[in-house]
């Protein structure tokens, strides 16, 4: 997924990087002290090995800013979760970990990355700290599908009954698509189905959608749109359904990682 963010000239260095973490779990050639190559298995949890030549313990993280760290498993998962931009608080919230844990692998793979891939560590700190109101392309690109969509299900100007399947129903409402049928008379909604029609406040559903897409809490947003917050968090829950249900995955998934 991180493919969808990193651009494309730096992505050999984030795809080696995760592969970098990968190796810390596996077994070692040598002794990284005096180089022999004859070694046995300390521990398991983390992997802990002792030189048969100069009965030295060692394992793969020695050296690099990973030592002592336990589990280590979890360090590719942290790298492409913010590879990705999600905040320290949805990634602690994934592994179920305190946010001091987290944090020490974060800036255990920031320092990593600072010294063996420096360019790819300049651009993930822009991206990650980058103002709320700068949005990668694809993010724009797929909000801007989604309120293309919201417009065409807005402005539809004929439907089909979808109770006796007649052609002849006649639109009575302005903002919501509502519709009458000429031939059973019933009334329904062109919006049932697509999960707009448990949401209310039309006038401010792209406003929504894009102080989603920039991360702002929900004290922001009821600054901004004047609704309460119990509101919000259902409105908040509705629109990450629809949008999954349009296959706008790197939007879901940018939203839910950039929550506060």
């Amino acid at each position: 997924m991180y493919s969808n963010f990193v651009p494309t000239h730096l992505l050999p260095y984030a795809d080696q990087l995760i592969a970098d973490l990968k190796a810390l779990d596996a077994k070692p050639s040598y002794c990284p002290y005096c180089q022999y190559n004859q070694f046995y298995l300390v521990h398991d949890h983390p992997k802990y090995y002792r030189c048969k030549a100069c009965h030295k313990g060692f394992n793969r993280s020695l050296n690099t800013p990973f030592y002592r760290l336990t589990p280590i498993e979890d360090l590719p998962v942290i790298a492409i979760r913010r590879l990705c931009g999600q905040s320290l608080f949805m990634i602690r919230e994934e592994l179920n970990y305190s946010i001091a844990v987290v944090k020490n692998r974060i800036q255990a793979i920031d320092r990593y990355m600072q010294t063996v891939y420096p360019e790819l560590f300049q651009w993930s700190q822009n991206f990650i700290y980058a103002p709320k109101n700068e949005l990668p392309q694809i993010i724009i690109q797929q909000v801007n599908e989604l309120k293309t969509w919201i417009n065409d299900q807005l402005n539809v100007t004929h439907a089909n009954c979808p109770y006796c399947g007649s052609m002849k129903t006649n639109r009575i409402t302005e903002k919501r698509a509502q519709f009458r049928c000429n031939q059973c008379w019933r009334y329904f909604s062109y919006l049932k189905g697509t999960g707009l029609e448990h949401l209310r406040h039309s006038d401010k559903w792209f406003l929504m959608i894009d102080l989603l897409a920039r991360g702002k809490n929900v004290d922001e947003m009821q600054l901004d749109l004047g609704l309460c917050r119990t509101t919000i968090f259902k409105n908040r829950k509705i629109w990450l359904k629809i949008i999954q249900h349009q296959g706008l995955l790197v939007l879901h998934e940018w939203i839910l990682g950039r929550k506060n």
